[in-house]
């Protein structure tokens, strides 16, 4: 993005230099200049100007400034659908309208992301074939992994589906493995719950911040399809297998270069939850 000021209406308040995080924005002999040397385009000088004297000149993809919604979600309001929220594992067989799933990709476009590089990206199943081959894919995956943790004698081939880092398993999932294996060999579908979309959240490994900005998404997702009367689940067991998994990463549409970091499942609930359960007490240190 790249900025100008009209002079003839900028009263020199000074708001848009102070607002600026890169320091792009200064006065120099009586004029605001902005540079975009180091800009990151977050519009936040444009934003912020109460006459209006800064514009967008150029920009890198399609769209303009908006006025700022009137509406503000009350604290008591947002608190109480954080409360609502629940992990859903039953859903009914009802397809969601693709507008209603646009409404959900839309939330997650607001959400904060490292020096804006807005770099969160969604592939979106809802074609049972896709979501299946998905499901096939990902279920085999842990088959071969199930093998190998009960194959005590040769514990190399245990090594080799895990390790530190992205797509490392963690111990309680890890646990759960054989458990998972044998309910859904069992006709129960435990990994997409047979619901009728799906979404994964992925991002250029090359970013900043991309598992932030992913997970910001992810968030907005959730909350937004709870405001709307959809159900969500976040499945880890999809997402560290697409981490291990380039070939399925690719089968499944992400682009080469991403990396997945979050799979939403979605749909409407076939359950309905009459209680909020208990949180441990917030752990905070004051200073």
């Amino acid at each position: 993005m790249r900025f100008e000021v009209d002079e003839s209406k900028c009263t020199l308040c000074g708001a848009c230099v102070l607002t600026c995080p890169a320091d792009m924005v200064r006065e120099k002999r009586g004029a605001i200049k902005i540079s975009w040397v180091a800009c990151i385009g977050c519009g936040h000088c444009q934003a912020i100007c109460p006459e209006g004297a800064i514009s967008l000149t150029e920009c890198d993809y399609p769209g303009a400034f908006a006025p700022l919604p009137d509406e503000v979600a009350s604290p008591q309001a947002l608190l109480s659908l954080l409360r609502r929220r629940r992990t859903v594992r039953r859903y009914r067989p009802d397809p969601v309208p693709r507008e209603t799933l646009e409404q959900l990709l839309q939330a997650a476009q607001y959400v904060p992301t490292g020096a804006n590089c807005q770099c969160q990206e969604f592939t979106v199943l809802t074609a049972p074939r896709a979501i299946n081959d998905l499901r096939q894919g990902v279920m085999d995956y842990y088959r071969a992994y199930a093998e190998a943790l009960a194959d005590h004698e040769h514990p190399e081939r245990l090594a080799a589906f895990g390790g530190t880092g992205i797509g490392a398993m963690h111990e309680h999932i890890l646990a759960a493995v054989p458990s998972f294996v044998k309910n859904v060999d069992a006709g129960r579908d435990r990994l997409f719950f047979d619901a009728p979309a799906v979404i994964l959240v992925h991002a250029r490994r090359d970013e900043v911040l991309p598992e932030a900005a992913c997970s910001f998404a992810t968030l907005a997702i959730v909350l937004i399809a709870e405001a709307v009367g959809l159900g969500t689940c976040i499945t880890a067991y999809a997402s560290l297998a697409l981490q291990a998994l380039p070939e399925l990463r690719a089968a499944a549409g992400v682009p080469d270069g991403h990396e997945v970091h979050h799979v939403v499942v979605v749909g409407y609930p076939a359950e309905v939850y009459q209680a909020v359960p208990p949180r441990r007490p917030v752990r905070a240190t004051w200073l």
